[in-house]
């Protein structure tokens, strides 16, 4: 019998007989979505790569070698999810502001906090975007999120709490120390579209990590924190949403390959170290 992953009791799995159905639900509910296409002349592929090297991930999976990579990050507990859970990553909540494309992007960083091993630090998403975006309640893609994560950091919820608007909040002594004190220091943009890429990143043996994935037929960008092998032989990508707690099951849902086809996808390599304040 083929390997199947432990997705728990009664996990959100969306894959194409439901996507659309869901998505047209989200809506009505009222979630903010923000995602936007990429414009790839002003943020050409690999600008979030830094520094622009493959750093750690090595070469690529085969689709034969997939069942037996996530069997084995999974027994042996070291996949971006496991530490996540381990270490108690907050699930975040943009609220009624489109910056899922911020907000995925600072969990995945969190995530890469936690997998050091240390306690990860409550960042706060929304300074990132409100800044990037000056204030405004607009839509943008991940690469933004990672040119402010690298340039300015991200503060965390302690001196910034919540979706608390107030772009002189970046003049605060506090909220400069705290977001130059979190920044992203390696990034590695993977190939659009691959999900070979996307499995390898996050089953590798030493060097796994979290991936955001910006995903056109939802509009939305989630962070992927585990690759699953699904009942019938088929694969998946466990993610990380930014709609709060009481999303799917606690934050989290499975979306199926076919749903897991990202057109933007990068990885974090490296965060600033957490030293003493």
């Amino acid at each position: 019998m083929a390997y199947q992953s432990d997705l728990g009791t009664d996990p959100l799995i969306i894959d194409d007989s439901n996507a659309g159905r869901f998505v047209e639900q989200w809506r009505d509910e009222g979630r903010a979505f923000g995602m936007t296409p990429r414009d790839y002349r002003v943020a050409p592929f690999g600008s979030a790569s830094r520094p622009a090297v493959d750093l750690s991930m090595g070469p690529i999976l085969e689709r034969s070698q997939f069942a037996d990579a996530i069997k084995r990050a999974d027994e042996a507990r070291t996949t971006p999810d496991d530490w996540r859970k381990a270490m108690e990553v907050p699930i975040q909540n943009q609220g009624s502001w489109g910056y899922c494309w911020a907000f995925g992007s600072v969990t995945a960083m969190t995530v890469t906090y936690a997998m050091t091993g240390h306690v990860a630090p409550n960042l706060n998403p929304f300074p990132v975007a409100y800044r990037i975006k000056g204030g405004r309640n607009q839509g943008g893609w991940a690469e933004q999120a990672y040119k402010g994560k690298a340039d300015f950091g991200v503060p965390a919820h302690d001196v910034w709490p919540g979706n608390k608007e107030g772009m002189s909040q970046w003049q605060s002594p506090e909220v400069i120390a705290s977001a130059n004190r979190h920044k992203v220091t390696a990034s590695l943009e993977l190939p659009q579209n691959n999900f070979a890429a996307l499995v390898t990143s996050l089953t590798h043996p030493k060097f796994a990590r979290p991936v955001t994935m910006g995903l056109n037929w939802w509009g939305h960008l989630v962070c992927a924190v585990r690759a699953v092998a699904l009942p019938g032989g088929g694969f998946g990508i466990l993610i990380v949403n930014s709609w709060g707690p009481s999303w799917g099951q606690n934050g989290c849902g499975v979306l199926v390959e076919s749903k897991s086809i990202a057109f933007e996808q990068i990885r974090i390599e490296r965060c600033t170290p957490i030293l003493a304040a």
